[in-house]
C-alpha cells in the first residue's frame, strides 16, 4: 500500500485493517513478514492486512507518529484503535483483531486511541533552553540543527546522513539535539522556530528564520548541503 491509497484502502475499508509499517533494512520487520502473511490468510474476509514501506510513504509515517519499526496499526471504520511497536508474537495481533471484531459484533463504535506524542511543557521565557534556542535561531550564517531520537530506529538510520554531512562540511555550523537528553531545548526550538517537532528532524536556520526543514528519510546529506547553499545565496 502507498500513501496515495491509504484513505481508500484503510480509512474507508468496511472491515478492520491491520497495517504493518516496515522497512527493508529493518531485520525485525523481515522476521514479522510471515506472521503478517499468516494473519492475512486467517482473517481473509473478516479483516485486511496491509504493509506500508516507511521509507517511501512518509506522509502516513508522519501523520501517525511512527517512531520505531516495525509498528503495527489497527484501524476500524476510519479510526486508529490500536498500535504495537516492535515485532510481537502472532498471539498479540490475533488478540487485537479478535477484540476489535468482537466489539463490532456487539455494536460498539470504534474507540480511537490518543496520540502517542505528549504535549510539550511550557518553558519559562528566560530558561537556558529558550535562550539557546533563540541564539541558534539568530545565527548570522546558515546553521544546521538536527533533532535525533536515540531510541527510534528511523532516527538512528537517518543520523548517518547527518554524520556524513558533518564530515563533508566541517566548516558549516551544526547543532545535534538528542531529544531524550535535551527535551527542553527540543521543545524550545519548536516554539521559537514555530515548526512542529518531529524526530528525526533537520532544519537550516539563519537570522531568526527557518529556511528549510525536513523529517524522517527526507533528510539526506545531499539535501542538507543544498539547503545551506541556497540559504547562503540570500546573504
Amino acid at each position: 500500500m502507498t500513501d496515495a491509497e491509504f484513505a481508500a484502502r484503510v480509512l474507508q475499508s468496511p472491515v478492520p485493517v491491520l497495517v504493518d509499517v516496515w522497512a527493508a533494512w529493518c531485520q525485525p520487520c523481515v522476521t514479522l513478514k510471515p506472521v503478517m502473511q499468516r494473519l492475512a490468510e486467517s482473517y481473509s474476509g473478516r479483516a485486511t492486512v496491509l504493509t506500508l514501506d516507511a521509507d517511501t510513504n512518509l506522509e502516513m509515517v508522519t501523520a501517525f507518529d511512527v517512531r520505531a519499526l516495525p509498528t503495527v496499526l489497527l484501524f476500524d471504520r476510519g479510526a486508529l484503535v490500536a498500535r504495537q511497536s516492535g515485532a510481537q508474537s502472532l498471539a498479540t495481533y490475533v488478540a487485537l483483531l479478535d477484540g476489535q471484531l468482537a466489539a463490532r459484533s456487539a455494536g460498539q463504535a470504534p474507540q480511537a486511541i490518543a496520540p502517542t506524542t505528549p504535549a510539550p511543557a511550557v518553558l519559562p521565557t528566560d530558561s537556558p533552553a529558550v535562550r539557546e534556542a533563540r541564539e541558534l535561531a539568530a545565527a548570522g550564517t546558515p546553521t544546521v540543527l538536527f533533532k535525533h531520537s536515540a531510541t527510534c530506529s528511523i532516527s538512528i538510520s537517518v543520523k548517518r546522513e547527518y554524520d556524513a554531512f558533518v564530515r563533508q562540511h566541517p566548516d558549516i555550523p551544526t547543532r545535534l539535539v538528542v531529544v531524550q537528553q535535551e527535551r527542553p531545548l527540543s521543545n524550545a526550538l519548536a516554539d521559537v522556530l514555530q515548526v512542529r517537532h518531529e524526530s528525526p528532524q533537520a532544519l537550516v536556520v539563519r537570522d531568526g528564520q527557518v529556511l528549510w526543514h525536513a523529517s524522517h528519510h527526507r533528510i539526506t546529506a545531499e539535501r542538507m548541503a543544498a539547503a545551506v547553499v541556497a540559504a547562503s545565496r540570500t546573504l
